[in-house]
C-alpha cells in the first residue's frame, strides 16, 4: 500500500485543484443501533466550521426510522441536503458502497457513526487536499484524540497485550526492546500483519511534493473511524461486498487499492475523537480467524502476483501462529482460542487460493457465515 512509489496517474491529473479552489465535502455514514452516537457525530459534522454540502446515512438499525426523525429534526434547520435510507443489506462494506451512490461532492468522509470531530476537523482535511494541487493525494485521515470535543469522552489509549495501562508492562512497551518484540514477535504492527497485494514488500513512505510536512505525515493505511477519501476513487474501488457477515480489514483493503491511485496521509492538526462503542463481538477464535482469512480473499481476488503472495501468506501464518500463542498465554487465556483461530485459518485458507475466482467472490460470504455459525 504505498501512496509514494507510484507516479500520479493521468486521473490525478485531472483531480488536479487550481491554487485557492474550495473542495466540497460530504459525511457519508453507515450506521446499526447507534442512534444517540449517530446524533452526536452529525451535530459536530454540522457545527464545522466548513460545513459539509451533503449528509448521507444508511441504516441497518432494528428502529431506523426513529433515528432517521431525531436526525431530520437535527439537521433540518442547517439547510444541509440530508439523505437517509434504510440500508439494503445489513453489512458495513455494503451500506458504505450504498451510501456512495448518494454522495455528491469533492471529497467523503467515511467515519464511524461514533466519530466526534472537533470543529475545525474537516478545514484541517481540507486544506490538505487543496494544497495537494497535482492531485496526488488520494485520501487524508484525521489524527485520532483521546479527549473528545464534547462531554462524551472515553479512554482511547493504545491496547498494551498482556499488560494493564501503566506500570512496569507499559514500560516495557515503550522500550525499544519492547517495541521490537510487540512488533517483530507479536507481530502488533500493520507491516506484519497485512500482506501487499503487488510488492514483495511495503515501499518506502514519502510524501507529495507540494505537501508540507508540518501539515500532514505519510502512512500505508487509514483507520476507518477517521477516514476520508477524493470521491471519484472513492467510485473506482468500492468497498469489498464479500465481506457480508464480519468486515475486518475492510478498510486496510480500501486503503490499499486506492493508494494505486494516490498517496494516504494523515492531517497533522485535523482531531477526531473515536468513542469506540461496544457492540456485540464474536469469540476471539473466530475474530482471528475470519481476519485472516478476510487477507487470503483479498489476496485472491486483487493482487497480481498470486504464486508469490500465496507463499508470503502461508509464512506469515506460521509467523502469527507463534505470536497469538505467545498472546494468549501472556493475557491468561489458557484456552489458547486465538492460537486456535490461527489453526483454523490454516485449515480453510487452501479453500480461498484453490477455488477459481468467480466462484470464491459468489461463495465466499457463506463461508464466513458458517465459521460464525460454528463459533
Amino acid at each position: 500500500m504505498s501512496p509514494s512509489s507510484i507516479p500520479p496517474s493521468q486521473a490525478s491529473a485531472s483531480r488536479a485543484s487550481p491554487a485557492r479552489t474550495p473542495l466540497s465535502w460530504a459525511l457519508a455514514v453507515s450506521t446499526c443501533n447507534r442512534g444517540d452516537a449517530l446524533l452526536e457525530c452529525i451535530r459536530l459534522a454540522l457545527l464545522q466550521s466548513r460545513p459539509p454540502v451533503g449528509i448521507v446515512v444508511v441504516d441497518a438499525s432494528d428502529d431506523w426510522a426513529v433515528n432517521r426523525d431525531r436526525v431530520v429534526d437535527l439537521a433540518g434547520p442547517s439547510g444541509v441536503p440530508l439523505h437517509y435510507r434504510r440500508a439494503a443489506i445489513k453489512s458495513l462494506t455494503m451500506q458504505r458502497n450504498q451510501a456512495m451512490e448518494l454522495v455528491r461532492a469533492d471529497v467523503v468522509f467515511l467515519i464511524d457513526d461514533d466519530s466526534f470531530m472537533y470543529d475545525d476537523c474537516a478545514a484541517e482535511i481540507l486544506a490538505v487536499y487543496e494544497k495537494d494541487e497535482a492531485g496526488a493525494i488520494a485520501a487524508v485521515g484525521a489524527c485520532g484524540v483521546e479527549a473528545s470535543p464534547t462531554a462524551r469522552s472515553r479512554d482511547f489509549s493504545l491496547k498494551v497485550t498482556g499488560h494493564a495501562r501503566g506500570g512496569f508492562g507499559a514500560a516495557v512497551a515503550r522500550s525499544a526492546a519492547g517495541r521490537f518484540v510487540y512488533r517483530h514477535v507479536l507481530m502488533m504492527g500493520y507491516e506484519q500483519t497485512f500482506v501487499p497485494y503487488d510488492t514483495l514488500g511495503f515501499p518506502p513512505l514519502a510524501l507529495p511534493a507540494t505537501v508540507s510536512p508540518d501539515d500532514a505525515v505519510p502512512v500505508r493505511s487509514i483507520s476507518g473511524y477517521a477516514l476520508t477519501v477524493r470521491v471519484d476513487i472513492a467510485r473506482r474501488e468500492p468497498f469489498d461486498p464479500s465481506l457480508r457477515h464480519y468486515a475486518a480489514l475492510e478498510d486496510a483493503d480500501f486503503c490499499h487499492r486506492i493508494a494505486r491511485h494516490g498517496a494516504l496521509v494523515l492531517a497533522r492538526r485535523a482531531r477526531l475523537h473515536h468513542f469506540q462503542i461496544s457492540g456485540g463481538r464474536l469469540p476471539r477464535k473466530t475474530v482471528i480467524t475470519l481476519q485472516l482469512l478476510n487477507l487470503a480473499f483479498f489476496l485472491k481476488r486483487h493482487s497480481r502476483m498470486l504464486p508469490a503472495k500465496r507463499m508470503q501468506y502461508r509464512l506469515m501464518l506460521l509467523r502469527r501462529l507463534v505470536a497469538e500463542f505467545a498472546k494468549d498465554l501472556l493475557s491468561r487465556r489458557f484456552a489458547l482460542p486465538q492460537f486456535r483461530g490461527v489453526l483454523r485459518a490454516m485449515a480453510l485458507h487452501r479453500t480461498i487460493f484453490s477455488t477459481p475466482t468467480d466462484e470464491i467472490v459468489a461463495r465466499y460470504p457463506e463461508i464466513q457465515l458458517r465459521i460464525i455459525e460454528r463459533g
